[in-house]
């Protein structure tokens, strides 16, 4: 089922996903922060540390970052709606 829109967008802001981009081997669980119509603020330690690894140095004075990702960097995503909500569609 595709989903879009700026509704299903804002639906996902403070749900915990899990993503799998183009630029890791593997997916990345975390919570979304904010989205808008080109991506979504990602709040994710284990995608975090990850690009501390990539960056070196660049990263270390940053104690909490937030990751924005275009949703176009994505391979997929997974969240989950109410069992009610998913009954219906």
């Amino acid at each position: 089922m595709a989903q879009s829109g700026p509704d299903f967008k804002a639906k996902l802001v403070s749900k915990t996903v899990i993503v799998k981009l183009s630029l890791f081997s593997r997916a990345f669980s975390g919570t979304v922060t904010a989205t808008d119509d080109i991506g979504f603020c990602f709040d994710s330690d284990a995608m975090a540390s990850a690009l501390r690894e990539v960056t070196g140095s660049a990263m270390k004075d940053m104690d909490a970052p937030i990751v924005y990702l275009p949703f176009a960097m994505l391979e997929w995503m997974v969240f989950s709606e109410a069992k009610a909500a998913s009954a219906s569609a």
